[in-house]
């Protein structure tokens, strides 16, 4: 095993620039790829690095210019205050004034203005007809779309786009993964955060495989889409799938693709709206190429019989004409194989395309292993990747935490978990690492395919989880759910056309705001009510807030009570709406300083315990103190209280136009 001093710099004579343009960790660290048939552990040094080391938007004005698809925008960030007298835009020659305060100009080639008086931006978006030719002939042919701005009668500033066709899209999504588990993917950081953007504050409003993945496809929160849980009678059945952001982008002209795993209960559970069958030849609307992972509705003995969850035996269901088992072949370097085939056969067609690809790691499965720790659940990974973590990783990241006073929390979160326990999460923390590698080799193969085929300058690249995870915070070995920070965050990460390198982000990026931003990265308008919002400008330009905090309502979402479950359950067996089941068990607010927490005792619990949390996670970022019994606090607390009820009802605009009080932002 190499050691030094520096790990930074260490980790130099481990991490390489593949040939294929992807950092591959050297043999002497990590497997290239290939197992290899070595049977023996490998060691590994990871640079000790904050996964958010990128710089912050520069305080200057920026403008950048969408000329693709049927509508032309200018977008408009403003450096260190929001423009408070007016802003000129000049369009291909054409001059434009919106004055703070007054109405956009009327007329019928008026641009659609998105302009609110907190934020740092501001868009126009013409219609293409609308746009002015200029006298220049050689700008006309090309196309190119050049943009004058000037913020409250200061200095101009220009930017230009030649007409282009839309971008592809690469989205990379894996299962459970925390934020600060960035630091054992070298290709991730180097490959997506170096070349783009990071968002340090991605957060899952339901920290829930089932309801955040379902909130991604629809840009809707839980109490609009319905989905309260993993399971029966809600999960994959219960989602109305008619409309989601995949349908959007193939009826405008893209190829989609899906790969990995889908909703809980897919294969096994009846297609949406039935109540008897299974889905696993069901494809869902939307997907030009299908192979999705099934996970049961085989009849026993089936020979295609494999499992989303099941590491070296999955199956997937080929387009809806039979199955494609993977028998053998580990799951997440599987993947890659075939997403690199996908990315091959689309490479220089005409159309863009939108390939996703959900990993199932580090989500724990099968098979069980002779080094898993008993009674932790934990991912199962390459032979030669067992041990690699041990010198490397010698605690569990809640090893230290240690709340001395835990009578001021609810009753759930009162547990104390023994050396004997943390000694297991530490085992599967090390385990989670050594499966995420073979995603991060998955990653840096991909890029290299979309560098290798001409399509990486083209093609915008997502990487993120569906949600967090607990390893020994707030007393749980294990699990999410709980809007407590270790499950609540997420990583985003993304580079393409139009994002500057190696900058973060610190604006809340929303499970409902996938679907959002790829409707506008595609130009095409959602034909559902969708509650969250585009991150485009936010990601090419910079934050809409002012500093570190942000003034949009982040909602908090679990199941609601087991009795609400049972009693709807029992109607319903494939899973409905009422409005009992709009008051979550668990519903809070995540502002830039604050978490507020409402909890929802079961009937006919006589002592009910702490039902209300309040923590400033600046100041207490463990969540240790609850300030919600402090009466100093009552104000806040009735504030907070007010601002929830509404969301946790709101739907479409009402969602994305909420904005928190000043004093709280």
């Amino acid at each position: 095993m190499l050691t030094d001093k520096r790990p930074w710099l260490m980790a130099m004579l481990l991490v390489v620039l593949g040939a294929g343009g992807y950092v591959a960790l050297d043999r002497s660290g990590v497997v290239d790829g290939v197992d290899g048939g070595s049977d023996g552990p490998v060691g590994i040094t990871i640079p000790e690095e904050p996964t958010t080391r990128g710089s912050d938007e520069p305080m200057t004005t920026r403008v950048s210019v969408e000329n693709s698809g049927t509508r032309v925008s200018v977008a408009v960030h403003t450096g260190e205050r929001p423009w408070s007298e007016k802003l000129a835009v000049t369009l291909n020659g054409e001059r434009i004034v919106l004055r703070r305060g007054e109405p956009a100009p009327d007329g019928s080639c008026r641009p659609e203005v998105r302009a609110v008086r907190s934020s740092l931006l501001t868009r126009l978006t013409y219609d293409r007809a609308c746009v002015p030719d200029r006298d220049d002939e050689t700008s006309a042919r090309s196309g190119t779309v050049r943009a004058s701005v000037r913020v409250d009668g200061g200095e101009r500033v220009r930017a230009r786009a030649a007409l282009s066709e839309r971008p592809n899209v690469v989205m990379i999504m894996v299962d459970d993964m925390r934020t600060d588990e960035l630091r054992w993917m070298p290709n991730v950081r180097k490959l997506i955060g170096k070349q783009g953007v990071t968002f340090t504050n991605g957060f899952s409003g339901f920290p829930l495989c089932c309801p955040a993945r379902a909130s991604v496809l629809s840009g809707q929160l839980p109490h609009n889409h319905g989905v309260w849980s993993h399971q029966p009678p809600w999960g994959f059945s219960s989602f109305e799938d008619a409309s989601t952001f995949p349908v959007w982008l193939q009826q405008s002209g893209y190829t989609t693709t899906y790969l990995g795993k889908y909703l809980n209960g897919y294969g096994r559970e009846p297609r949406p709206g039935n109540n008897t069958g299974t889905s696993t030849q069901y494809v869902p609307p939307g997907w030009d190429r299908w192979l999705g992972s099934v996970d049961g509705g085989m009849p026993p003995g089936h020979p295609d019989d494999g499992g989303t969850y099941r590491f070296y035996d999955t199956t997937l269901n080929d387009n809806g004409f039979g199955y494609l088992p993977l028998q053998g072949e580990y799951q997440s370097r599987a993947y890659a194989r075939l997403t690199g085939e996908t990315l091959e056969e689309l490479s220089g067609q005409d159309d863009p395309f939108f390939s996703y690809v959900s990993f199932t790691a580090p989500h724990h499965g099968g098979p069980r292993e002779s080094d898993d720790p008993e009674g932790i659940v934990t991912p199962a990974r390459p032979k030669s990747l067992w041990g690699a973590f041990d010198d490397v990783i010698t605690e569990a990241p809640g090893a230290d935490w240690d709340d001395p006073d835990r009578s001021d929390k609810p009753k759930i979160l009162r547990r104390d978990l023994s050396e004997a326990t943390l000694r297991k999460v530490l085992a599967a923390t090390r385990q989670r690492a050594e499966a995420l590698t073979v995603v991060d080799e998955s990653v840096g193969r991909i890029i290299g395919t979309l560098r290798r085929t001409g399509e990486l300058d083209d093609t915008m690249v997502l990487f993120t989880s569906d949600n967090g995870y607990f390893q020994g915070e707030q007393g749980r070995p294990q699990g999410k759910i709980l809007p407590y920070e270790p499950s609540l965050r997420v990583p985003v990460l993304m580079r393409g056309p139009g994002i500057p390198r190696d900058e973060v982000r610190t604006d809340p990026f929303l499970s409902v705001d996938y679907a959002s931003t790829f409707a506008d990265l595609a130009d095409v308008d959602p034909t559902t009510s969708v509650d969250g919002r585009s991150l485009l400008d936010v990601a090419r330009l910079g934050d809409e807030s002012d500093g570190d905090t942000w003034s949009r309502v982040v909602l908090t979402e679990t199941q609601p009570t087991r009795a609400v479950q049972a009693a709807t359950a029992a109607v319903d067996p494939v899973g409905s709406q009422t409005d009992d089941m709009l008051l979550a068990k668990i519903s809070g607010l995540r502002t830039g300083r604050y978490l507020y927490t409402e909890h929802q005792p079961e009937p006919g619990d006589a002592k009910p315990g702490i039902l209300v949390e309040l923590y400033d996670v600046l100041e207490d970022p463990e969540q240790y103190d609850n300030l919600a019994i402090d009466p100093e606090y009552a104000d806040l607390v009735d504030e907070l209280s007010g601002v929830l009820a509404k969301a946790r009802t709101c739907v479409g605009s009402e969602c994305t136009e909420q904005l928190l009080p000043a004093n709280l932002r």
